[in-house]
């Protein structure tokens, strides 16, 4: 996403969140039509009324017929009853309309971000997500409260311009002149104001990034008493929207006013020219007063139909923020034609791989080896060196440049993902859990999973002992991230979670790494159990999980420059005794 500025309506970007509106309009075309029928309703009755007057006036009281008076009172009642009915048809319907719109681009948000791959996700703010599916979907949903009525003032404006030249030409053609007038302002006001909306909402994304990463952050900027820098960066992003707010509001307070002086001035030129022509004998006193309800009438829908122009710009800014991220085509995705993953126990394969990230130099450099099913690899190398890079390519959330990776004979590319990520399962160096019991979060991967099996998931992680003793054992909630656990605690359900979906590759991200000692010993001999016939891919930063790898891999600048059990490393490779030492696995550079 560019988040670039936009300076017009006709500019691609805001078309194409123009069109959005439309599509999700034509979407829920039976509660468009209601509530623009409701407004359409209301239209005619505030258009009949100033008419009933006149008659009421000119035929009831100047023509001195009172026998008029009850039904045409009776008429002006029942058109106010209608009124009234246009009114709440076309709030609960525009309404209703706005929040399901609302509700629905959200829902295609959130499963479009789902479906992006980890490369998005790893150069893109949560707080930018955050924000397009909060304040500029809020934005959105206002346009859409507000159309049935802007397309009712429209069509009531339509209405009582002729009217007016119907009932008095001179003083239509003078009243008339409000309307061109005053779509001229918003047209210009719309130009000006739409490069500021569109940076008001990327400001406000920035604030939600901002906010996020703080919150999220609490324990490192506590822990380093940074508060007061952490409050200065948001009042630094609030101040920039308040900056940019504020030249919102002087383009505002330049225009607004207008929106009021224009209509004013027709009213003023009725009053005198109406005025002038009673008093002449060119019109009737019925005829003026209706005319000046008329009037009263168009200010209305002008001024709101100049308010809806006012603020369309800013929601089509908003629009195509949605339409951009929308936009966004995910990098790793199923095949068309999918090939079925072969009865296999999980050998893998990497043939020529190479790979780096974008605008970065190369990662891994055309790595060959193979890992045969129900083995055990631990892949070992200083930082950078590609270790995660290269096990991540497996569950594909990432694809090499070069070269294939494959997975019981079948490039992983050419397997449907969903297949693909059931037969491989991770346990995160950062444990992750979700605001849930135990129980759903042991079986995320796997929701139909039995007790019985939950249970012995959490067994053989080593988890069932203390999950019994929580106050409401497996149904314990657990709060945001698992906080309210231990590391160790959250590492063995995370682990649970693994072993629950059973996969074909198992892979290890420095899983002990939150663990005391007695507990990683514990996890180690679990482990031990779950990995036997298993292919499992340990990316090691321990002694404990090094050694309970069958043969290790060094990694050194993207290539595999060594190969062979611990001790034959040990014995045999200066460079696998200095990665150790450097990462302190070991205490001895040399043999």
């Amino acid at each position: 996403m560019t988040g670039r500025p936009v300076s017009a309506l006709t500019d691609p970007t805001v078309r194409a969140g123009l069109r959005l509106l439309g599509r999700t309009l034509l979407r829920y075309r039976k509660a468009s039509a209601l509530s623009i029928v409701s407004a359409l309703l209301w239209m005619a009755m505030v258009a009949t009324v100033p008419y009933l007057t006149k008659v009421v006036i000119d035929r009831a009281i100047e023509g001195s017929n009172a026998d008029l008076l009850p039904p045409l009172v009776g008429i002006v009642i029942a058109a106010g009853a209608l009124k009234a009915l246009g009114i709440g048809g076309r709030r609960f319907f525009a309404f209703s309309l706005s929040y399901r719109a609302e509700t629905e681009m959200r829902n295609r948000l959130f499963e479009h971000m789902q479906r992006l791959a980890f490369s998005f996700h790893d150069r893109t703010a949560t707080g930018e997500l955050m924000a397009r599916a909060s304040s500029d979907l809020s934005q959105v949903r206002l346009i859409f409260a507000m159309l049935p009525i802007t397309i009712a003032n429209v069509s009531l404006t339509i209405i009582v311009v002729v009217t007016l030249i119907v009932l008095d030409p001179i003083l239509g053609v003078v009243a008339s002149l409000s309307v061109p007038g005053l779509f001229l302002l918003a047209n210009r006001y719309a130009t000006k104001i739409l490069g500021v909306s569109w940076e008001v909402q990327q400001r406000l994304a920035d604030l939600s990034r901002v906010v996020e990463e703080v919150i999220a952050g609490v324990r490192v900027v506590k822990s380093y008493g940074q508060e007061e820098q952490v409050i200065g960066r948001l009042a630094k992003a609030a101040d920039r929207i308040f900056k940019r707010t504020m030249e919102m509001l002087r383009l505002r307070s330049s225009h607004v006013p207008a929106f009021e002086m224009i209509p004013a001035l027709a009213t003023a030129a009725v009053l005198a020219i109406g005025g002038y022509r009673v008093v002449q004998g060119a019109m009737t006193l019925g005829d003026f007063v209706a005319f000046t309800q008329y009037l009263t009438v168009l200010v209305f829908p002008l001024r709101i139909t100049g308010w809806f122009f006012a603020e369309l710009p800013r929601s089509a800014a908003a629009a195509a923020r949605v339409t951009e991220l929308l936009k966004t085509a995910p990098e790793i995705t199923s095949p068309k034609q999918p090939i079925p993953l072969p009865e296999g126990r999980g050998e893998v394969r990497f043939s020529h791989v190479s790979f780096s990230y974008p605008d970065g130099p190369g990662v891994l450099r055309d790595v060959n080896v193979v890992i045969p099913a129900g083995t055990s690899v631990a892949l070992v190398g200083p930082t950078g060196s590609g270790k995660t890079t290269l096990a991540y390519l497996v569950p594909r959330f990432y694809d090499p440049d070069e070269g294939a990776v494959l997975l019981d004979g079948v490039d992983v590319r050419k397997v449907d993902i969903e297949e693909l990520r059931a037969a491989v399962a991770l346990v995160f160096e950062e444990p992750f859990l979700f605001s849930a019991t135990i129980r759903e979060n042991i079986a995320f991967g796997n929701p139909g999973a039995s007790d019985e099996q939950i249970r012995l998931a959490a067994r053989l992680a080593q988890a069932h002992d203390f999950i019994v003793e929580l106050p409401d054992g497996y149904d314990t909630v657990v709060g945001e991230r698992g906080y309210s656990l231990s590391g160790g605690q959250r590492q063995r359900i995370a682990l649970a979670r693994a072993i629950l979906r059973d996969p074909r590759v198992l892979i290890l991200d420095d899983a002990t790494s939150s663990v005391d000692a007695v507990t990683e010993e514990q996890i180690t001999e679990a482990l031990r159990k779950v990995m036997e016939g298993r292919t499992t891919i340990i990316i090691a930063h321990r002694m404990s999980t090094l050694m309970l790898a069958e043969r290790v891999l060094l990694l050194d600048e993207g290539r595999i420059v060594a190969s062979g059990t611990h001790e034959e490393l040990l014995a045999t490779s200066d460079r696998y005794r200095q990665v150790l030492a450097e990462t302190g696995v070991i205490d001895e550079v040399a043999p």
